[in-house]
């Protein structure tokens, strides 16, 4: 549901918010309509700041233009750019790639910011596998989402009882073009660019095309109008990297608790991996829109849709030192601490007392093919005007996303070596001692696998809201609505693994030839020069389609077709699962205003019935019929039901303390539903290092009282300076503890305890402070700057999921003469990622400088050039400390070039 102003009667569509801004520019004395049509970026940064100005509530916006003037090519990289949001390039723990993926706002994760599209919510899909199973948030995934299909984006940072629940600090609403919107009869835009990555480059990738189309059509009275919108967008992607892949701690009766108590507690690196990642990602689909209203204004029909397809082709080849394998088996010969982990060991081929040597090493070659996510959804908005003082919309639709990973043929070998590591620039230098790590002899076959993840995210919707003119006294409106929401989110895992996997023996001797895989050599860039590890190993990679030929020659092969796979006996029980809510909201809210003020208050309740199924591993079910049928173990469904009401009043004022200064103060109870995954149970396995993630059934929802106070002053017609404090008491919040369960293990071939992290409810708090400042200078020269502090954690003193204490943003622009130039550099302090493979991960602090210029050479066509990431800024990410080394990743720059025209 939509924001209500004292300037709007009904929905904030974008056209009534357009109409909102225009009568507010036109009412401003120090506006001239000289300055209303000024182009390109600085009339995007007025209309902006004009729709923040006449909102009751605090917003940001960004226009269309503004986005087409970015060097920005999905919405969440343009929307870094406002003040207290930040962006994050993974859904989960599997690093950031080259593209933005998710967004929060004022400290928060990405699943405590509500995401709709016009106003009701869109379905997701994630192509990485983890993400479909694993973290299975509620966040929308931003790489679906091409910025050139938006009108406006509004980011609310404070709620009003009209505002769909489900952000806890804000919301984002994305506007799309609408037929009777557009200026002119007929409409035609579209852009052909070539997008070029420079670690592709190095691997031989050529330029990739860009395509975006738009037509529209409306007739001479306004009333009828068609909108048809079109992208096709093609991107090489190749990241360089080291992956710490977990720590883990030294117990009794591990070889160097013996022979040294005192390290028992320390931690140690469980897996060090050199990774290349290399992807064809295309995103094609498009959006579209029929629009109708009577001639005398009183009724009104909108039918839009969205298609979005992400075609995500990977492979990924890691060599990695097998730390958990040596501290459990070998005693190293030295070793040194700091800050409570072992930075560096050295191991012997075959330790002190040790029955044999041990294997050192590990390599995977893991590919994807056809791996993919999208989205879509039809919906229906209405609105008819009863008469003078009461107005019904109504809006109905469906959404769908799926994530889908329909094959993963994949294997691993090992090694047996001496081996150190020891802290080496930005990461490990790891040593094998008598095999070579660019070449395939002394390794041997381990195990091969297979897998299908699905995760289908489906909802229906319909929403009712109706304003009734007042007009009497300090009261202007009343505004009231009901909606019900069917959601479903569910996933589906078959997993099947060969020599020590669930079906025992695939094949014997001769085992699999490593070197039939036709190691390729990597280029000079992945070294210490594009990760800033000296060292640096390089793994050993394998031929995409050679690797599938030579696991579908295995007897009784694990890859085959699809239906070999998707079996009783594969169902992976225990990364599987199915939530369905049923949401009823309904609220009341009027808006209030005066000489100098005005406002709104309101009440909105919601009621959740909640549904999961749960796998549980039990052979004596209370209540629902034990399944044996799957390798992994017997289970059965537990049906697991919840129902909560959630009373959420709400405040906005905005007071009028001179000409141009605005004072606002707002407070609000808010709420956001737990992440599928945490609700649905599931446990996502590492069988090497025996750990894993599960899911809690009976979370309570994320309730936190929210409070915020901002001073706004608007100097200029393109000038603002702000200031906001904002303060979040979280009384329940999701946090993580441990727990121990026994699972199959298809590494050993029976069953092995696993530690397992699951979520809990706790407290917690988050406060801060938000400043922007925005200033034409002279000659088309102009800035834009922003910073926001927050400071937050949980009950126990930990940090919040997503909470980077600074975010920054700094903008120059210059527009004159048909140029336009755009330098915007933005910066991320460190914050808590989460849990990856049930051990902490936080990313390091990042900055990023990105760049557009735009030459205007006829009034119909420009020429164009984007860069993002010009200085390839490392992507880092550590454990419990900085010590703990993570990750390393570079991704890279990216450049865009091409040509766009507008009639």
């Amino acid at each position: 549901m939509k924001l209500r102003t004292t300037v709007l009667v009904g929905s904030a569509s974008i056209a009534a918010l357009s109409l909102a801004v225009d009568s507010a520019m036109a009412a401003d004395s120090s506006t001239t309509v000289q300055e209303v049509v000024v182009p390109g970026i600085r009339q995007s940064l007025e209309k902006a700041i004009q729709i923040k100005r006449v909102s009751e509530n605090s917003v940001d916006a960004i226009s269309a233009t503004d986005i087409g003037k970015l060097p920005d090519k999905n919405i969440a990289d343009a929307l870094q750019r406002l003040p207290g949001v930040a962006i994050q390039g993974a859904a989960g723990g599997e690093g950031g790639f080259d593209e933005a993926d998710r967004v929060s706002i004022r400290g928060t994760s990405p699943s405590l910011t509500n995401v709709t599209i016009d106003g009701h919510d869109v379905s997701t899909g994630d192509w990485f596998i983890l993400d479909q199973y694993s973290v299975v948030g509620r966040s929308v995934s931003f790489t679906l989402l091409p910025a050139e299909i938006v009108q406006n984006v509004l980011v609310y940072k404070t709620q009003d009882a009209s505002i769909l629940e489900g952000g806890v600090s804000g919301a984002v609403d994305i506007q799309t073009r609408k037929p009777l919107d557009l200026a002119k009869m007929f409409t035609f835009e579209a852009s052909a660019e070539a997008a070029y990555n420079t670690n592709a480059g190095q691997h031989g990738s050529q330029w990739q095309p860009q395509f975006n189309a738009l037509a529209g059509w409306k007739n001479a009275d306004d009333t009828f109008g068609v909108i048809v919108q079109g992208f096709y967008e093609k991107r090489s992607v190749v990241r360089y990297g080291q992956e710490t892949l977990g720590w883990q701690n030294i117990a009794a009766g591990m070889p160097l608790a013996t022979a040294n108590p005192s390290t028992i507690g320390l931690a140690y690196p469980t897996l060090i991996g050199s990774s290349l990642f290399e992807q064809q990602r295309t995103r094609a689909g498009g959006t579209g829109a029929i629009e109708w209203k009577s001639s005398d204004d009183r009724a009104e029909l909108n039918l839009s849709g969205f298609y979005s397809h992400l075609n995500a082709d990977n492979y990924n080849d890691n060599y990695m030192f097998w730390g958990s394998h040596e501290f459990a088996n070998n005693l190293p010969t030295s070793y040194t601490v700091q800050n409570g982990a072992i930075t560096s060991a050295n191991f012997p081929l075959n330790g002190p007392g040790e029955s044999g040597p041990q294997d050192g090493m590990i390599v995977d070659n893991i590919t994807r093919p056809n791996e993919s996510a999208e989205s879509y959804y039809v919906n229906l908005d209405g609105k008819f005007k009863v008469n003078d003082r009461l107005t019904i919309t109504a809006q109905v639709g469906y959404t769908h996303g799926v994530g889908d990973t329909p094959e993963q043929p994949s294997f691993e070998v090992d090694g047996l070596t001496s081996v150190n590591y020891a802290p080496s620039g930005n990461g490990f230098a790891v040593t094998p001692g008598n095999i070579n790590p660019q070449s395939p002899a002394g390794l041997s076959d381990d195990w091969s696998w297979n897998a299908r993840f699905t995760s289908v995210d489906k909802e229906f919707y319909a929403k009712a809201d109706g304003v009734w003119d007042v007009s009497n006294g300090a009261f202007k409106d009343v505004t009231f609505g009901v909606r019900i929401a069917d959601h479903t989110r569910q996933v589906d895992g078959w997993d099947r693994g060969c020599t020590l996997g669930a079906n025992n023996a695939c094949y014997g001797s001769p085992t699999m030839p490593f070197s039939a895989t036709n190691p390729t050599p990597y280029p000079a860039g992945y070294s210490a020069s594009a990760l800033g590890i000296p060292g640096l190993l390089i793994p050993i990679g394998g031929n995409p389609s050679t690797i599938g030929q030579i696991i579908d020659a295995i007897p009784g092969g694990i890859r085959g077709p699809i239906s070999a796979i998707v079996q009783p006996t594969n169902y992976l029980w225990d990364a599987s699962f199915k939530v369905q809510e049923t949401d009823i909201a309904g609220y009341i809210m009027a808006h209030v205003g005066g000489e100098g003020w005005r406002g709104n208050f309101g009440l909105r309740i919601a009621n959740t019935n909640e549904n999961d199924y749960v796998n549980a591993p039990d052979a004596t079910s209370p209540s629902s019929p034990l399944i044996t049928t799957s390798a992994y173990g017997p289970y059965y469904v537990n049906h697991i039901q919840h129902n909560y009401i959630s009373i959420l009043p709400s405040a906005n004022f905005t007071f009028d303390l001179r000409q141009n200064l605005l004072l606002r103060v707002s407070a609000a109870e808010t709420m956001s539903r737990p992440d599928y995954s945490s609700l649905g149970g599931s446990v996502s396995l590492n069988d090497l290092l025996q750990v894993g993630s599960g899911g809690n059934a009976n979370l309570k929802p994320v309730r936190a009282a929210v409070f915020d106070t901002s001073l706004e002053y608007y100097y200029g017609p393109q000038s603002l300076v702000a200031v906001s404090l904002f303060y979040d008491d979280l009384s329940s919040y999701v946090g993580f503890a441990n727990y121990t369960q026994t699972y199959f293990n298809m590494f050993l071939g029976h069953d092995t305890p696993y530690t397992i992290s699951a979520p809990i409810n706790i407290s917690g708090q988050l406060g801060g402070v938000e400043v922007q400042w925005q200033q034409p200078i002279a000659w088309g020269f102009g800035v834009q700057a922003n910073g926001t502090y927050v400071d937050g954690q949980d009950q126990d003193g930990n940090p919040l999921i997503g909470t980077s204490k600074w975010t920054g943003n700094v903008v120059g622009y210059y527009e004159n003469h048909g140029l336009s130039l755009r330098l915007a550099y933005t910066y991320r302090s460190h914050f808590y990622v989460g849990l990856d493979r049930s051990t902490a991960e936080s990313q390091a602090n990042f900055g990023t400088l990105d760049a557009s210029a735009a030459y205007q050479i006829t009034p119909n066509v420009a020429l164009t050039i984007d860069a993002m990431n010009i200085t390839n800024s490392l992507l880092k990410y550590y454990g419990a400390n900085t010590t703990e080394v993570r990750a390393v990743y570079d991704n890279g720059t990216q450049v865009f070039m091409g040509v766009k025209i507008k009639f």
